[in-house]
């Protein structure tokens, strides 16, 4: 008998244990639900499941610097009329300056008599072909669309009535009001000049145009 209630004492203490067991578990707080997350549960995020990561808004491309004006000082110092004229400033501004069409003409600064002539000069029927080399017909259109107007649409028309080159209005004044000297643009063969001399005597400058004597 004495057994028997020693057997049924250690199954009601079993049972007691297993018991607290129990209300201990259930005690144990929870983690606190995540309120961004309430009804988004098994959701994932296109970008996050593919590996990859939100790209920064794209930015806007910075304005281009204005480009640094070009140095006429070396031509300026015989051809200053040019200083102020319309289109040989607004190309200097550009960045654009003398050399750029007329070539370094390094010998024609040089010569003090001013018998070498620059290293590059325009024929009337070439001046059109080598603006376009920057000034392209598609751009001068198109600007000209944009204006609704047809300005320029003689100057790419040769067989047009009034064809005008670009420097009958957008040079005018780019040019000599007195010449001294005269080349050949095509050939750059000096045809006349009005004999004044200012270098030593035995410089290959010196030579001109030949004249010939006047007879008595």
């Amino acid at each position: 008998m004495q057994k028997v209630r020693v057997a049924l004492l250690a199954i009601a203490m079993v049972a007691s244990a297993a018991a607290i067991s129990v209300l201990l578990v259930g005690a144990t707080p929870s983690p606190a639900a995540d309120p961004a997350a309430d009804g988004k549960a098994g959701k994932t995020s296109p970008k996050a499941s593919d590996g990859q990561r939100s790209s920064p808004a794209p930015r806007k491309p910075a304005a281009a610097a204005a480009p640094e004006p070009a140095d006429n000082s070396y031509c300026l110092v015989c051809h200053l009329n040019y200083e102020t004229e319309k289109l040989a400033r607004s190309h200097q501004i550009a960045g654009v300056g003398c050399a750029k069409c007329h070539g370094e003409s390094a010998k024609h600064s040089g010569d003090e008599d001013g018998l070498t002539p620059p290293d590059v000069m325009f024929a009337k029927s070439d001046v059109d072909k080598f603006c376009v080399t920057c000034h392209s017909k598609e751009a001068v259109l198109e600007k000209d669309k944009r204006k609704k107007s047809e300005y320029h649409k003689d100057v790419f028309d040769p067989k047009a009535q009034d064809h005008l080159i670009c420097t009958e209005c957008h040079g005018e004044k780019h040019k000599m009001e007195v010449r001294t000297r005269k080349w050949d643009k095509k050939t750059r063969k000096l045809i006349s000049d009005d004999g004044v001399r200012m270098m030593y005597k035995d410089s290959p400058a010196t030579e001109g145009v030949r004249r010939t004597p006047k007879k008595p």
